[in-house]
């Protein structure tokens, strides 16, 4: 069966009607709506073969059409070449880039809230280790007499924190000893080359001092090692509520998401510049009614990740795929220029 211009054109008119009311479309509706040259008749026979084609489906409770995964799929990628952002949103996402930026060590951590906030939907953000990425800064912040914020700050403008307890009190000698090692062991070593060996090489390096420190190379080992894999972020779960059928059903996709490598499996496919993931297609019950649309950002000498929105499969594509793509574009700028500010 041919797929004609006639019934790519109605496809689309269905998908856009459908994700407007929420209701099954039928052939009266559409042709008002839609203001089709075209009789009922003419427009119910379309609406049959995309059916058979597998691009609408048809609810048991009422002779109207909705779209399946197939049909979405074809209408998203016929916006993916032709919507444009509004001036209004640009010049949000502007704004908000802008605003995140300020604090360039937590940048892609702020990311995701923040486009969660503009969009009204949870944001996903997966950030991929970078290869090459070394120790920038270490930086001990004491809080109590025992206690101490240890911050650690990467080449591609990551930063990481942990609180420790010392094994004893904090005095300048303990503090200069740890700004020592810290120059001259840790800045600048690979991220990769830390090894607990290594560390614990480091500790012995300290003399007197190295056991009262070992909480601190432990922490920093810790963090070194989660910078080494992928980073999966949720922000704005609380959005969840909104789209989901019960409370229940958000709280099971919150853990689901959550079961980081699951997310990471189903986000890892996308290969183009901007996509979108259907939960119909994940094989996944709890994610059947929610669809992703996820940008890439970053790349080359800068941390890469993708970054999205999430909600359910009826959702205003034509809107939120420039709108991610633009943000994810002006993320990779912002990012990349924070890279540039900490080196100076």
């Amino acid at each position: 069966m041919e797929f004609t211009d006639r019934k790519k054109k109605i496809l689309c008119e269905i998908v856009k009607l459908h994700i407007a009311t929420g209701e099954p479309v039928g052939s009266k509706m559409l042709c008002n709506a839609a203001g089709l040259n075209l009789s009922s008749a003419t427009v119910r026979n379309e609406m049959s073969d995309l059916c058979e084609m597998g691009y609408l489906q048809q609810p048991h409770t009422s002779a109207g059409r909705v779209p399946t995964a197939a049909g979405y799929r074809f209408y998203i990628k016929e916006l993916l070449g032709s919507n444009t952002l509004s001036p209004q949103m640009q010049q949000s996402i502007d704004r908000v880039i802008h605003k995140i930026a300020e604090s360039p060590e937590n940048i892609t951590a702020n990311a995701g809230q923040a486009l969660s906030d503009l969009t009204g939907f949870p944001a996903v953000s997966l950030t991929l280790p970078e290869k090459g990425a070394a120790v920038k800064r270490v930086e001990l912040l004491p809080v109590g007499r025992r206690t101490a914020l240890v911050v650690l700050i990467t080449t591609d403008s990551i930063a990481n924190s942990r609180l420790c307890r010392l094994g004893e009190e904090i005095n300048p000698h303990l503090l200069e000893t740890f700004e020592n090692l810290a120059e001259q062991k840790l800045v600048g070593r690979p991220l990769e080359s830390f090894t607990g060996a290594y560390l614990q090489s480091v500790a012995a390096s300290a003399g007197l001092f190295g056991l009262a420190l070992m909480p601190l190379l432990s922490a920093i080992f810790n963090m070194v090692e989660a910078l080494c894999h992928y980073q999966l972020e949720l922000k704005g779960e609380a959005n969840m509520y909104s789209f989901c059928r019960t409370e229940e059903d958000a709280r099971r996709m919150v853990d689901y998401i959550r079961q980081k490598d699951a997310v990471y499996s189903l986000l890892s496919g996308i290969e183009d510049p901007v996509g979108v993931v259907f939960g119909d297609e994940s094989g996944v019950d709890i994610l059947k009614p929610s669809s992703f649309v996820v940008a890439k950002f970053g790349g080359g000498e800068n941390r890469a990740g993708k970054i999205g929105v999430m909600g359910p499969t009826r959702m205003a594509y034509e809107d939120l795929i420039p709108s991610v793509a633009y943000f994810a574009r002006q993320l990779g700028k912002a990012i990349e220029q924070a890279g540039l500010d900490l080196e100076d």
